[in-house]
């Protein structure tokens, strides 16, 4: 049956959705009473404040917890298998992007005539899906949501695992502004950037800025964590050993590492040339970078390493050279 239903009139869509999920919550909520269910559904998210226009992206762990293998059916068609569900802080369901669903036909229907894939898990073993929720709901600015997951075993039966948690997230507006100069820019979180862009120079000086401050929030949003952690050799093979699911669990001890107070604080920063390589959307930075310790202060000269992504600049890694000296 899935989470889509034939709807008789525009006008009733809003109340054809609840009464669905209703149904499934039901029917879930039956399937969980059963012992024989080997699988055990998650979501997660490395964060949980987005911009207007960042990828939402959310991970969908299946465990199979049982001491023997489990197999389900995957077909190769998006919102089947697995089905994450995003409602408003009013309760309803968010404007769904899916095809199928569009076309008021249910799961069933729509991968009929598809032939599935039969995927096995061992004991222990947990398959993981990664997606971006813009691609399947409409997701406003300004609005806070709610998300979890709903797993067929077999799109064309009744039974669903439903997720055993869920999730809240909330997507920023972009604030517009005009600057002295006339041009326009936008705001991010009290962070001010013209529509051409900050400059990689630019963007390591916030970053350090950022952790000067203390402030985390602005910090975290001029680094890619995911690249980043591989510059830290303890995180980088944990991080690299890890699945999809383990993965988020090391990013997120990583992003507490960088926020923890350290012994040797950030007192003083200098940030040199920056080097952009053509073609590549890669830069180089160099900063001299002062700490303070108790018995002396460090010095350190980063190059910090960046990368373009759509109109941002992103530090992706750093190489730190310590020089003992006031």
């Amino acid at each position: 049956m899935g989470i889509g239903v034939k709807m008789i009139s525009m006008a009733g869509k809003a109340g054809s959705i609840v009464m669905a999920l209703a149904i499934v919550t039901s029917m879930v909520a039956a399937q969980e009473m059963d012992d024989d269910n080997p699988f055990r559904a998650h979501v997660q998210m490395d964060r949980f404040r987005f911009t207007g226009d960042e990828k939402v992206k959310l991970s969908m762990a299946v465990t199979n917890t049982k001491m023997k293998s489990a197999t389900f059916k995957a077909y190769d068609m998006d919102y089947t298998t697995f089905q994450p569900v995003v409602y408003t802080t009013e309760g309803r369901e968010a404007d769904i992007l899916i095809p199928y669903r569009l076309k008021q036909r249910d799961t069933r229907e729509a991968v009929s005539g598809l032939v599935p894939r039969i995927i096995q898990l061992g004991p222990g073993e947990t398959m993981t899906r990664v997606v971006d929720l813009r691609k399947i709901y409409k997701l406003e600015a300004g609005r806070e949501y709610r998300v979890r997951m709903f797993f067929f075993p077999d799109a064309t039966a009744d039974d669903a695992v439903r997720s055993e948690n869920t999730l809240s997230f909330k997507v920023a507006g972009l604030e517009q502004f005009r600057l002295a100069d006339g041009t326009t820019g936008v705001m991010r979180s009290g962070v001010r950037e013209k529509r051409h862009g900050v400059s990689p120079r630019e963007v390591v000086m916030l970053f350090l800025n950022a952790e000067k401050e203390r402030n985390w929030e602005n910090y975290f949003r001029y680094v890619k964590l995911e690249s980043y952690v591989e510059s830290f050799l303890n995180f980088a093979r944990n991080y690299n050993l890890a699945d999809d699911v383990e993965k988020l669990k090391v990013l997120d001890d990583f992003a507490t590492f960088l926020k923890t107070e350290r012994p040797d604080r950030l007192i003083d920063y200098s940030v040199r040339d920056e080097s952009v390589i053509g073609g590549r959307d890669v830069a180089y930075v160099n900063a001299l970078v002062s700490r303070y310790n108790p018995r002396y202060t460090l010095r350190f000269q980063y190059k910090y390493t960046l990368e373009k992504f759509r109109d941002s600049w992103l530090i992706t890694d750093v190489e730190a050279t310590v020089k003992k000296g006031r």
